[in-house]
């Protein structure tokens, strides 16, 4: 927000406060607020499965790495209100334009973790938030709900195994369940077997 909106620092704060009344009281200049009140799992972005990696020269094996939705509110202070108005729209108009966060901006050892975190402003789905601010002991006040779903890197790695060279597949009769047949595969090549292959059970 510093680089896009912009927020000079020496005009503008920019922090991750609790905006209650107190809170409120305190800030004597220019501040944008954008208090993280909500954390949780993105179910719909969740892959299934496992990927095979390569880790400091050895084949791992992990589950995709789960998703997250980040929900800030985002507020501006500045004493009077049609200076609230402005700052708070240019926030806005810039969280409009970018979709995602430009690796730059993002902590060491986060620049590579992929996808990128997709920033969002949640459309109004008939909810009041009246309550929220009673919540906080503030008053109502405009604000941008925001959403970062970030990628989680949770570290968890497993051993991979040997390469699966070979395997088999093997079917009974319905009428006669004595009666197997198999077929073999290996890896670049073609089934090998017979459906007559049988023997007993």
């Amino acid at each position: 927000m510093r680089a896009e909106v912009p927020l000079p620092r020496n005009e503008v704060d920019v922090v991750f406060d609790r905006p209650d009344r107190d809170w409120g009281a305190s800030v004597t200049r220019p501040t944008v607020n954008a208090f993280l009140w909500d954390v949780r799992r993105n179910s719909n972005e969740q892959e299934a499965g496992m990927n095979t990696e390569r880790v400091n020269g050895r084949v791992v094996r992990r589950p995709p790495m789960p998703r997250v939705d980040c929900r800030y509110l985002v507020t501006a202070w500045a004493g009077d209100v049609r200076n609230e108005h402005q700052l708070l729209g240019a926030v806005m108009g810039a969280l409009l334009i970018h979709t995602e966060m430009p690796p730059g901006y993002l902590p060491n050892g986060y620049g590579e973790v992929r996808p990128l975190p997709v920033i969002s402003i949640a459309r109004f789905d008939g909810s009041d938030n009246t309550d929220f601010w009673t919540a906080l002991g503030g008053e109502l006040r405009p604000a941008l709900d925001l959403t970062v779903t970030a990628t989680v890197d949770a570290g968890f790695l497993a051993e991979a195994g040997p390469p699966v060279l070979r395997y088999e597949v093997e079917t009974r009769r319905v009428d006669d369940p004595k009666t197997v047949s198999r077929v073999s595969y290996s890896s670049g090549s073609e089934p090998t077997g017979k459906k007559d292959d049988q023997r007993p059970v």
